[in-house]
């Protein structure tokens, strides 16, 4: 069961990001950001009840989900969103799914951990992709190449995010709560966010667009507990590294599905299989 969930949950995570590239196309980031993180928080608050005591949320450990929560899926998705407006899909998702080169790093920076060969060559693997995905030739439409730290930006929230998370289930062991409560501190984080940008006037939702993008939530946040019940079913070294794949499967559909809006390069195909090799090399240590 736990190999079902994980493609399971990459498969939703690939879909979602074909979704909201089409969204993107008559809206924009912050706004595909809000309407995912609604969702994701609405639905994990109603399961909230049925599954976690709701003493557990009176601990003080519950501070690292809120701040693991402004990072991501607040900051991490919303940048997320931004590196798939401003670059595409096939640049942006491999990028961000290398958040655990920067989760290692802190490991090895704050915790004590050390690197072994595995790690090294999974970090200059990673390097290599990202390079090449930012030397690589335009998807249709103009971008700037320094646009790709969006999407290094949003892994390195991310990052943050999972380290702050798992300091804080090494206090309370409370999966769901955790990610309801990250999921919570997202949707605020994005809402002010939204505010700041002139409230309803930055909303950009067309009928069209509002269709992509609440589909997109729909898949996100199935593969958001997808992902809960694989590493409730299996361990972490399985789970993690299916579903890091899921760049695979978004480049995948992306030349099939997207082939309007974005050229699938063969120098992009080497880049993005550099990241994921790269990634799955580190966390499957």
């Amino acid at each position: 069961m736990d190999i079902y969930f994980s493609f399971q949950a990459a498969l939703c995570f690939s879909i979602a990001h074909i979704l909201i590239r089409r969204g993107l196309v008559q809206s924009n980031a912050i706004t595909g950001s809000f309407i995912s993180l609604s969702m994701t928080a609405a639905v994990l608050w109603l399961l909230v009840p049925f599954f976690v005591p709701l003493s557990e949320f009176w601990r003080p450990a519950v501070l690292f989900f809120l701040v693991a929560g402004v990072f991501a899926p607040g900051i991490g998705r919303t940048l997320s969103y931004v590196g798939i407006e401003r670059i595409g899909v096939a640049r942006s998702v491999p990028i961000v799914n290398s958040s655990p080169i920067f989760a290692s790093v802190f490991a090895v920076v704050f915790l004590g951990e050390i690197w072994v060969v595995q790690n090294i060559v999974g970090t200059l693997l990673v390097i290599s992709g990202v390079v090449l995905l930012s030397v690589a030739k335009p998807a249709k439409g103009e971008w700037r190449k320094a646009d790709i730290i969006f999407p290094i930006l949003g892994a390195l929230a991310f990052a943050v995010s999972t380290t702050l998370r798992k300091a804080g289930l090494s206090l309370v062991d409370i999966p769901l709560g955790a990610a309801a409560i990250t999921a919570a501190a997202g949707f605020v984080f994005s809402g002010v966010l939204l505010q700041a940008q002139g409230g309803r006037k930055a909303l950009k939702l067309s009928r069209n667009s509002a269709a992509w993008l609440f589909s997109a939530g729909i898949f996100n946040t199935a593969a958001l507990l997808s992902v809960f019940f694989a590493l409730s079913y299996g361990k972490v070294v399985i789970v993690e590294p299916l579903i890091s794949s899921n760049p695979v499967l978004t480049l995948l559909m992306t030349a099939i599905f997207l082939k309007d809006l974005e050229v699938i390069s063969l120098r992009v195909v080497i880049g993005a299989l550099l990241t994921v090799g790269g990634t799955i090399l580190v966390v499957t240590l």
